[in-house]
């Protein structure tokens, strides 16, 4: 498993739209099922982000597969539709921090000094051609943990009630539900539509499980999942919050950035030149 494809292609891939993610729950035994207004709660709860101006994540990914494993821990900063963002990414094995912002349909790569001066620009971009701004094996940029989040209005079932805890400090009550996929897409705006459904349902799943932390205001905490992509079995992690800090992100000029056509290129070009 080259980590650094997987890393730059895969994983970023499913950050932003879920590729080919095979979302499972934990057990059920021994829990409170909770009732409907719960499950109405989960609906509801991107909304409860909606009238910040922005939205604060940090989101965990570990991967294992052809006998390999590393994590990698990224942080950022988002507009609530998820048109525009700006992150930082720790790369595995110690290779250092990746920093790219998406903005509108484009995602922009800060390139390494070394690239920089291989390519003669200090930026790489991938501009994504589709009308809902993702592609097949492309993010669907600006929307990242987002894209996941706007999921939880097709939640359906039994929602099962796992108590208390405590997120950055904060009181949060932890429930298992089911997504079903069909409702979340019917849910969805257009504008805010990623590949996480299309992607899912062509891989043969109908609904997905996840587990979600809601605070006292019925916003979302933390989403977890632990899914499995071809040979890569992946646990994630996100954690969000409304934030009052303003995003304000302007597109490097035109002449500075290097366009690519892939994530895989993306991430090439702007760290391995």
């Amino acid at each position: 498993m080259n980590g650094f494809v997987v890393h730059g292609a895969v994983t970023v891939a499913v950050f932003a739209s879920g590729v080919g993610a095979v979302v499972a729950g934990g057990g059920s035994g021994g829990v409170t099922l909770a009732g409907p207004q719960v499950l109405r709660l989960i609906q509801h709860a991107p909304a409860a982000l909606s009238s910040y101006p922005a939205v604060s994540m940090s989101f965990k990914i570990s991967m294992s597969g052809e006998g390999q494993h590393f994590s990698s821990t990224t942080q950022g900063l988002i507009s609530p539709d998820g048109k525009e963002g700006s992150f930082a990414t720790g790369l595995p094995n110690g290779r250092g921090t990746v920093s790219f912002e998406a903005i509108n349909s484009t995602m922009y790569v800060h390139a390494t000094p070394r690239s920089a001066a291989s390519l003669g620009k200090h930026w790489v971009g991938l501009t994504l051609t589709t009308p809902s701004g993702w592609a097949p094996n492309q993010p669907g940029v600006g929307t990242d943990g987002l894209g996941f989040v706007h999921l939880m209005p097709g939640a359906t079932g039994d929602v099962q009630d796992l108590g208390t805890a405590r997120i950055g400090g904060v009181r949060t009550t932890h429930y298992r539900v089911t997504i079903d996929l069909q409702k979340a897409a019917a849910a969805e705006p257009p504008e805010l539509r990623t590949g996480s459904v299309s992607e899912l349902q062509d891989a043969g799943i109908t609904t997905e499980p996840v587990d979600v932390w809601l605070d006292d205001e019925g916003a979302p905490r933390q989403m977890s999942f632990t899914f499995d992509v071809q040979s890569v079995h992946a646990d994630f992690q996100l954690r969000l919050s409304g934030s009052t800090r303003p995003l304000s992100l302007t597109a490097p000029p035109a002449s500075d950035v290097y366009f690519v056509t892939s994530a895989t290129e993306l991430f090439q070009d702007a760290l391995q030149r």
